[in-house]
């Protein structure tokens, strides 16, 4: 159910703090609360992978954010399932992160942004040109490929001045 909810649902830090202190209970005492002395290894050393010496618990902050980023994965590479068209309210920080991580393959353009995904050298048409950025409405602002291409759409799209930083 954890599972379930972190990835649904941002949990608040006095949450992430309860579900921990009743799963360290579990751990060290069997039950449903343990204090500081009955804690074998502090949290934070359990959480870690096997591999660097941690018991491998998942960190529930760190789980949720896999778990969304897994989300934007899908629905950018598989956006013909039913479930891709679900809301779902990502943290900030995540979509920055898979914003930074991810590099587009245009392919047919359906699934790549024009202005925000990075397909061109590796960059972001947003940062590469921010002032012309500026200039676009945002409903284009969030063209994919195809529609930009497409006739030529993106350049209809400009509005304001051209000036020299345009």
């Amino acid at each position: 159910m954890l599972v379930y909810l972190a990835m649904a649902v941002d949990l608040p830090p006095w949450a992430l703090k309860a579900i921990d202190k009743i799963r360290m209970g579990f751990l060290w005492k069997g039950r449903k609360d343990a204090n500081g002395g009955h804690c074998l290894v502090a949290w934070p050393k359990v959480t870690q992978p096997t591999e660097l010496g941690g018991l491998g618990i998942s960190h529930l902050q760190n789980l949720g954010w896999a778990l969304w980023m897994r989300w934007l994965w899908l629905q950018k590479t598989e956006p013909d399932r039913p479930w891709t068209v679900f809301p779902i309210k990502v943290h900030p920080s995540v979509k920055a992160f898979f914003s930074m991580a991810i590099i587009s393959e245009v392919g047919n353009g359906k699934n790549t942004f024009f202005w925000t995904n990075k397909w061109l050298h590796g960059q972001k048409l947003a940062l590469l040109g921010p002032h012309l950025f500026r200039a676009v409405s945002n409903r284009a602002k969030k063209m994919t490929m195809f529609e930009a291409l497409t006739e030529m759409r993106w350049i209809s799209d400009i509005h304001g001045a051209s000036t020299v930083a345009v």
